[in-house]
């Protein structure tokens, strides 16, 4: 009898395990209402993030509105329209054109070039040389050598209307005696000054009057004496 009731009891308790196998093999097929939630709450999909602010629905009504994630399209046009809106964002900026004065004319206030001086010479002399003397034909009232001067030659020439002179000579006195002596002739007849360039060792100096040039260039000899070395050029003509 007692074995009958085991036998009865194992059935009953086999039905009992095969029924709750069938359950939640059940259960595991079909999903619960909370998984469809889950899935129906979740974010939109790759293909959903088109929709944008302001896209129209299927029906016609305006859909809802999907944030677009950072560094994507949408903030890029927000930012456009941000910058177009006016200080206060209630509108376009309406700033006003700049405006463009007429170009300034300067009168001209700079007072007027100086006419070029009377040329110190009107006839021009026969070419010609001396070695120990001074040439005929040398302007001596405008170029007059230094006093103790010991002539080594003198020269003229023309080209034009150009009287073109040279000389050479030693004289015994430091060689800025020598270019002050050159430079008191020349400034009493209208001649400014300059330093020029000159070797080692020696001075140079250039005196203008309009046209009118004449260099000096002086050095120390073996003995201490001053060797000048004079070339210039005359106009006849004022330009």
């Amino acid at each position: 009898m007692m074995a009958r009731r085991l036998v009865i009891a194992g059935i009953c308790l086999a039905v009992l395990i095969a029924a709750v196998a069938i359950i939640l093999d059940q259960m595991a097929v079909r999903p619960g209402p909370s998984a469809a939630q889950s899935t129906s709450s979740s974010g939109p999909t790759a293909g959903s993030s088109a929709l944008v602010s302001g896209s129209p629905a299927p029906g016609g009504a305006e859909g809802p509105t999907v944030n677009a994630p950072s560094g994507s399209s949408t903030s890029g046009a927000q930012g456009s329209g941000d910058g177009k809106s006016g200080e206060d964002g209630d509108g376009p900026s309406t700033a006003k054109p700049l405006e463009v004065l007429p170009p300034v004319i300067a009168t001209p206030t700079g007072l007027p070039e100086p006419s070029a001086p009377a040329p110190l010479i009107t006839a021009l002399p026969e070419p010609g040389s001396a070695a120990g003397e001074v040439v005929d034909g040398w302007p001596a009232g405008i170029l007059s050598l230094p006093e103790g001067t010991t002539i080594g030659s003198t020269s003229v020439s023309t080209a034009g209307d150009v009287l073109q002179v040279a000389a050479d000579g030693i004289i015994a006195k430091p060689q800025a005696e020598v270019l002050a002596s050159f430079r008191q002739s020349l400034v009493s007849h209208g001649f400014w000054s300059e330093e020029a360039p000159a070797a080692d060792g020696s001075l140079a100096e250039r005196f203008v009057r309009g046209t009118d040039t004449v260099t000096v260039s002086v050095s120390t000899t073996g003995t201490g004496n001053s060797r000048f070395q004079l070339l210039g050029s005359l106009h006849s003509k004022a330009d």
